[in-house]
Order: structure tokens, then sequence, then C-alpha cells
């Protein structure tokens, strides 16, 4: 099955990719990383990649991939304006029509496959405590690697928030709508193109326990296909696909509810549960705090902790709440 060629262009200012490492046999453990990579390669642009945790202190992992071009770090929502901007456009010889399709492919798969995609990932208990977080957690630095796995996890379920119940049938059906636009073309418009292989290479070859996704994509032989030579095109090679791991329950997080009441986290169904818990089996029972003497530790507790996530992540979002919850 062929795939897009890439378009030669001359060479500029040495680009250089932040992104978070390889795994799996994909380019990154992130497909955002992934798609950033595939847009420079089919637009014939070389750059350099600089993993996350070999990276320089003063970067917000929660905002990869970023684009160094020269003296500029571009985030991911400005990345591929810039590359626009300075000629880089894997769809410059599409006519308006056809960027119009390339634009619309790119956002059912972003979008419907990128929504299933991150539920499967982060809101399967399974999938998250045997795949996910330990693959994040090696390609971050310390202390980074302790607790930027669980506050990606609650920016995630926000993003699932009313829309969990419907994450694989609308998953399911993007990718019954790429392969229905797939079959007799062999690939999708340039920049559609880069989409799709990012987020399909993310199915297919993330190793997730239950892997309703990935039995789907399976299923769908010109879609693994088009996977596989739109990575041998571009990247050189298509390494075996990983099997499914066994997990052992026992070893499942608790439920992600409720705010963190211990270090790197740990989850309760209610604010008080931790504390109060552990504060009743030493004093015999019961404890000896007035309720309001136990919301003060636990704001004050809570307040450290999070001082601490936004100085290192480098934002602040995280102590709102915090102040907040002072003032009542």
């Amino acid at each position: 099955m062929a795939a897009t060629t890439a378009q030669v262009l001359p060479a500029g200012p040495t680009l250089r990719l932040l992104q978070y490492s390889p795994a799996w046999g994909a380019p990154s453990v992130d497909p955002r990383c992934t798609k950033a990579q595939a847009y420079l390669r089919v637009c014939g642009r070389s750059y350099e990649v600089e993993d996350a945790s070999a990276a320089a202190p003063g970067w917000s992992p929660l905002l990869l991939p970023v684009l160094r071009d020269g003296a500029r770090a571009v985030e991911p929502d400005g990345l591929y304006a810039h590359l626009r901007e300075g000629g880089i456009d894997a769809d410059a010889k599409l006519s308006a029509e056809e960027r119009a399709e390339s634009a619309a492919w790119t956002a059912l798969v972003e979008e419907r496959l990128g929504l299933a995609l991150l539920y499967a990932c982060w809101a399967e208990e399974d999938n998250y405590a045997a795949v996910l977080k330990p693959a994040y957690a090696q390609r971050l630095p310390l202390p980074l690697c302790l607790y930027l796995p669980w506050t990606m996890r609650r920016r995630a379920l926000s993003q699932l928030a009313r829309r969990e119940g419907v994450a694989y049938r609308l998953g399911g059906e993007a990718l019954e709508a790429l392969n229905t636009r797939l079959t007799g073309r062999g690939s999708f418009f340039a920049s559609g193109a880069s989409a799709a292989f990012s987020y399909l290479t993310a199915v297919l070859r993330c190793p997730l326990p239950r892997d309703t996704l990935r039995a789907h994509l399976k299923s769908l032989p010109a879609l693994c296909s088009y996977v596989e030579a739109f990575s041998t095109t571009f990247f050189g090679s298509f390494e075996p696909l990983l099997p499914s791991p066994e997990t052992d329950p026992r070893l499942r997080p608790p439920p992600l509810t409720g705010r963190p009441t211990a270090f790197p986290y740990a989850f309760g169904a209610d604010e008080g549960g931790g504390g109060e818990a552990s504060e009743a089996a030493a004093g015999g029972g019961k404890s000896s705090r007035t309720p309001k003497q136990r919301r003060f530790k636990e704001r004050s507790r809570n307040a450290v902790l999070g001082a601490l996530g936004g100085a290192l992540v480098g934002g602040e979002e995280e102590l709102d709440e915090y102040a907040a919850d002072e003032q009542q």
C-alpha cells in the first residue's frame, strides 16, 4: 500500500523538537509528539529530537511537543502555524477543496479517535496502572516522574467529563470512517496523513491490558497496512507489535476521586478519608482533633503540595482550588 511521499525542502535553521521519547516501537509515547515528527517528515524537513528526560530545566512537560526554531520556542497550539509561516506546509500543493478535506479528516482523528484513546489510556484503571503511568514516569526526570503522571491523569479525566460513556463508540466510528476513506485510495492528504498515522500507531502499538480500541483497529487490515507503510516510508522500519500484558488486580490504583491526600498520590472517596483514618487508628479508634482542626490540617498539607507542584511544573492553576477553600 503506497504512502504519501515526502517533498524535499531546502535546508534551513536547525529545528529541535522537544518531546517524550519513543515507546513500544512508536516515535513517541505521546501521539501529539509523534504527529509533529510525522508532519516534519512528510514535509521533508530535517530536525533534531530532544527527549524530555534529558532536557534542561525551564520547560513544562504538560505542553509537549515544543518546537525550538533558533531562539524561539513554540508550544503545541502554535506549532503548525509557525511551520507554515516558515514555508513548511504539508498541504502547500493541495487545492482549497483538498485542504478542506484534509482538515476535516484531521479533526475527526484528533477529536473522536483522540477521545477514545484518551479514555483507554487514562480512564481505564488497568491500562493506567500497568502501562501509562510507568511509561511516562520513565520518561521524566526527578521529581516530576513521581507525581506528574497523576496530574496528567487528572487533566485527561477533566477532558472526558460527561463523554466517557461514548468514548469507545466515537472511536470505533472514527476507525470505520477512516477505513472507508482509505480503502482503494492508499493514503490521506498530506497533513491529514501525519495526523492519521500518529493516532493510529498509538492505538496499534500501545500494549494496553484492556485493548478494546486496538482489537477494533486490528480488524481493519487497510488501516493496519497504512500504519505499516507510513512507518516504513518515513521512519525507516515497522517493528513487531508488543502483546498486551496481564495485570494483577492487587496492583490497581484506587479510583481517581477527590484531592490527593498523600504523596505522590492517594485517592479517597471523600476529602477527609485518608488523614482521619490514620489518626483514628493511632488514637484507639477516635481522633482527638475537632472537624475544624482536621480541615485546617488537610488544607495546609494540600497547599504545600500544590505549591511544590506549581513551582516545578511552571503553572499556578492548581493553587486556585486551595486558595478558594481557605477563603470559605
